[in-house]
């Protein structure tokens, strides 16, 4: 593009040299008038080449000249509806590639990349206890339910300071949130390892403790610090822990086929059915089974242990994050 934009350029100076020239010599004569008219029409040719090779939204010199990174500078450049965006993370994760997000632009002023979604989408009631891989690129239906990807948020989190916001409904229609001012992951070489703190909002504390620094597991990776398989047991994959800063915070992710939890015992991905940053074994689940009633089994469901009980799941959750410096407007 760069070469274009050149080429353009030098194109535009010839013209101008070349109308310049005729009006400072007259165009009254026939034989120099059709020579600076047969330039011109050269000039222009090369000009609608050159154009022929740039998108529709070419942004031109004196323009912005970077690609937004995340949704808060999609809301800076003017487009303030929620809804499915392209954006750019600064990462070599993601090789200079453009990714696509959606963006909440309308929960307390916008600006927000949603990298999790549930709900009743009419999928399986375990559509979210899946492989490492599956986590890895991520899964679903932006529009609906879904997982964006750890790579996708690695390189999201990693380009700026996060925070992440976790909104949360119970099947009564009652909704909290919890707000965590400081987010980050690491690196699939380091299991995902959650970076989570300073908590506020109305859910109640269920990262910090027990999911900080933890890996991520799931039920194929079992990275989480208890003695069993944590995403084995309650069916999800998570940052599961030894009970997020003390709870899920600076885990591995876990996912049923990836132990990386503190359980010795069991795979916290294969016990609760999901991926996550699972210590020994979970104080939050948001990717379990999706259940929207109570149920006999503690843990396995969408489940966030500072608002409901370990038996009853939520109806549905959203994780999104957004550049922790955001000014309100």
């Amino acid at each position: 593009m760069q070469l274009y934009l050149g080429m353009s350029q030098t194109i535009f100076l010839v013209v101008f040299q070349l109308l310049y020239t005729s009006q400072i010599f007259g165009i009254e004569h026939c034989n120099r008038n059709e020579r600076f008219k047969s330039f011109f029409d050269v000039a222009v040719e090369f000009i609608n080449k050159a154009n022929s090779y740039f998108p529709d939204n070419l942004i031109l010199p004196g323009e912005e000249s970077c690609p937004p990174m995340d949704c808060e500078e999609i809301l800076r450049s003017g487009h303030n509806y929620s809804g499915v965006y392209t954006v750019w993370p600064r990462s070599r994760v993601t090789d200079g590639k453009p990714i696509e997000v959606y963006c909440d632009m309308d929960t307390d002023d916008g600006g927000w990349t949603v990298i999790q979604r549930r709900g009743n989408f009419n999928r399986s009631v375990d559509y979210f206890f899946k492989e490492w891989s599956s986590y890895k690129n991520g899964f679903g239906d932006i529009k609906e339910d879904f997982w964006l990807g750890n790579d996708k948020i690695f390189a999201l989190t990693n380009q700026r300071a996060y925070s992440i916001r976790f909104d949360l409904k119970d099947v009564k229609g009652e909704k909290r949130h919890a707000l965590y001012d400081i987010f980050w992951i690491d690196n699939e070489s380091l299991k995902y390892k959650l970076h989570i703190k300073d908590y506020s909002g109305n859910a109640g504390d269920s990262m910090t403790e027990r999911h900080a620094n933890q890996k991520f597991s799931t039920k194929d990776q079992d990275n989480d610090a208890s003695k069993r398989d944590c995403s084995q047991t309650f069916k999800g994959a998570w940052w599961y822990g030894d009970s997020m800063s003390g709870e899920h915070g600076n885990r591995k992710f876990t996912t049923k086929d990836q132990d990386n939890d503190d359980s010795k015992d069991i795979n916290c991905a294969q016990k609760h059915k999901g991926g996550w940053w699972y210590s020994s074994c979970l104080a939050a689940n948001l990717n379990g089974l999706y259940l929207e009633e109570k149920h006999e089994v503690t843990g396995i469901g969408l489940y966030w242990s500072g608002w409901r009980v370990t038996k009853e799941s939520l109806e549905a959750t959203e994780m999104k994050i957004r550049p922790k410096n955001f000014r309100k407007s």
